[in-house]
């Protein structure tokens, strides 16, 4: 369980040979990072990862977290590992050199993440959440919250949640009751209850600051009437120490079916009436501001089910290289051939490349969606900051959905992969599973991200953003569909790209006077769409691997299938560049087609799911 593996080549192929990240340097606001910066963060992480992270994994999932005369109890591995966690500062990564963070892009972010969250999901998830609550502090905090929260923050001794749902609401986050009434001294009486909130008590840190949606007296029903406030476990002194108790308890914790050493607790505010929070921007403008540390979760979460699909296809590849099962395919009926391994057999491999395709996807079409943050923030061209700007919200659900439910799908098949060892404790594949779960549930259940999809983003700017998706997808098409090695399959990404189009103008035109047909196949869509994505990336990535790969076949003189081969076999870049290639055309044979299906099914214009009587 210890052995936490990443794809570190491919990471640094998508952030350096296919993004570029290193050109942020010139721009004014990243000019202080380099290519060897990001490479020294990375292998700083990753070390970070193996060596810290990854032997508490297992750990967490056995022991799990305890609930004791009202305290919550963490495993003392996890206690251990978040003291080390503070002194390598890995929680100021991201936030702003102003405010005591480090400032690297955010699409380091993500890679820090993917190898934080694949190591130890538990553990992580608690961390992760903090950096939320720092970003709500610093863009909307008065300066003196910002003085009394954000360095303990920052430090990591103490740490962030966000606190949504309730138990009569579940995701209607507009049906929340808690209140909070205004205070003599320009704070607000918290009171009520919220549930399922991770990291909500726990004795990592000092003091939890938990991000709060309550209603004050006179606002109208529903989400637009939500306040956010800032609410500690512990009131912050006037030098911004840790103070007295502010009323905010742990009811009891969740007992789940994975992430079993991540703190998911019912919290209650203000039982004794004695609790206090501090309002972040205006009142009733609480859902616009979470939004902003929801977004960033939602892409983490996808990153999450990135992750935990790409460790398990490690875990599956490793064990498939070495177990012996079974004859090779063309000696089946020769009782005396020698077993192989079952990485030799061809179901096997279909279900490895299916994992590896995937996850390779998604890992491109997260870190794309970061950096097109980055560069939101970075560029001084107006018009330049509006497309990343809206390309950033667009494909936001598509992260948090496509990402927790393909990420998913490669940890079931990486349990398949296993066979009956896939489903026993000896082998993380199956802790991997149950943890990934998860990720399709919380921060918005993916079938409101498909609501979010149809329902807001096809509309931005009269719907400018996603026909400019679409027009980027179809442009890329036009230039490359001769190419002699991909071609086929660009043109294939170009037809998927047009019934993504008609499916979306169906909902523009019938949606108006026909709400229950594009709720209904809302989340087909997303789904159409995210194969879209993914497949765009991993031909971009394709296309420059080939080059690479034809560039090697030149310099060795290999100009025989042969001979080219013996050069991918024996050289591992070869090897690299030839398996990015073969990503790209494996998804496009395999997965991309399910668009064409889901098209002719959400056009069939059925509504049995309706019409059926249950």
């Amino acid at each position: 369980m210890a052995d936490y593996v990443a794809d570190l080549r491919d990471i640094r192929f998508v952030l350096f040979e296919f993004l570029k990240i290193q050109e942020l340097q010139k721009t004014g606001l990243f000019k202080d990072f380099g290519k060897d910066d990001y490479e020294s963060f990375l292998t700083e992480a990753y070390r970070f990862a193996r060596e810290v992270l990854a032997p508490i994994n297992e750990v967490g999932d056995r022991e799990g977290v305890r609930f004791e005369d009202g305290r919550v109890v963490i495993p003392a591995a996890f206690v251990e590992a978040y003291q080390r966690y503070r002194e390598g500062g890995w929680v100021g990564a991201v936030q702003s050199q102003e405010v005591g963070g480090i400032g690297l892009p955010w699409v380091m972010g993500q890679v820090i993440h993917e190898f934080f969250l694949g190591a130890c999901l538990s553990f992580s998830l608690t961390t992760g959440l903090s950096e939320g609550v720092i970003g709500l502090l610093t863009d909307f905090g008065t300066d003196e919250m910002k003085r009394l929260f954000v360095p303990k923050l920052i430090s990591a001794e103490w740490s962030g949640t966000m606190c949504l749902t309730e138990p009569q609401a579940g995701s209607d986050v507009g049906a929340s009751r808690c209140t909070a009434t205004r205070l003599p001294n320009g704070r607000y009486r918290i009171e009520g209850t919220k549930i399922f909130i991770t990291g909500g008590d726990h004795d990592m840190a000092d003091n939890v600051v938990h991000a709060v949606l309550a209603r004050t007296p006179d606002a109208p029903a529903g989400s637009k009437g939500l306040s956010l406030f800032i609410v500690p476990k512990y009131r912050p002194t006037d030098e911004g120490e840790k103070g007295e108790f502010n009323d905010v308890k742990a009811g009891r914790i969740e007992h789940k079916m994975g992430i079993k050493g991540s703190p998911t607790c019912v919290m209650n505010f203000g039982e004794d009436g004695g609790c206090e929070g501090w309002l972040l921007g205006n009142e009733m403008d609480g859902i616009k501001i979470m939004f902003h540390m929801m977004n960033e979760a939602r892409v983490m979460v996808g990153c999450q089910g990135m992750t935990l699909g790409a460790a398990a296809y490690q875990a599956a590849l490793a064990y498939a290289r070495e177990r012996l099962q079974g004859p090779h395919i063309t000696k089946m009926k020769d009782p005396k051939a020698p077993k192989v391994p079952i990485i030799e057999h061809p179901d096997v491999r279909r279900m490895l490349m299916w994992q590896k395709s995937v996850t390779e996807g998604l890992r491109a079409l997260l870190y794309a969606t970061a950096y097109y943050a980055d560069q939101a923030r970075a560029t001084d061209d107006p018009a330049l900051k509006d497309k990343y700007q809206g390309w950033l919200e667009l494909l936001t659900p598509i992260c948090k959905a496509y990402g927790s439910d393909m990420g998913y799908k490669a940890c079931d098949l990486a349990v398949q992969t296993l066979g009956g060892y896939g489903y026993v404790t000896e082998y993380p594949v199956e802790q991997y599973l149950r943890d990934a779960r998860i990720a399709a549930i919380y921060e918005g259940t993916n079938g409101i991200q498909a609501l979010d999809l149809v329902g807001r983003k096809l509309g931005l700017k009269g719907g400018s953003v996603f026909m400019g998706y679409l027009k980027e997808v179809q442009t890329f098409v036009g230039k490359m569909k001769g190419h002699p090695t991909l071609g086929k399959n660009v043109a294939r990404l170009g037809d998927a790209a047009n019934q993504v189009g008609q499916v979306a103008m169906k909902f523009a035109t019938v949606g108006s006077q026909d709400v229950v047909f594009p709720t209904l196949n809302a989340y087909p869509f997303l789904e159409s769409f995210g194969h879209v994505s993914a497949a765009f990336y991993l031909l971009q990535e394709a296309l420059l691997a080939d080059e690479q790969l034809q560039k090697m076949f030149k310099e060795a003189g290999a100009t025989s299938l042969t001979d080219r081969r013996k050069l991918i076999e024996d050289n591992p870049e070869a090897r690299f560049y030839h398996g990015k290639v073969q990503s790209a055309q494996f998804f496009c044979t395999y997965v991309l087609p399910e668009v064409k299906s889901k098209t002719e099914t959400i056009l069939s214009g059925d509504k049995s799911a309706m019409d059926v009587v249950f």
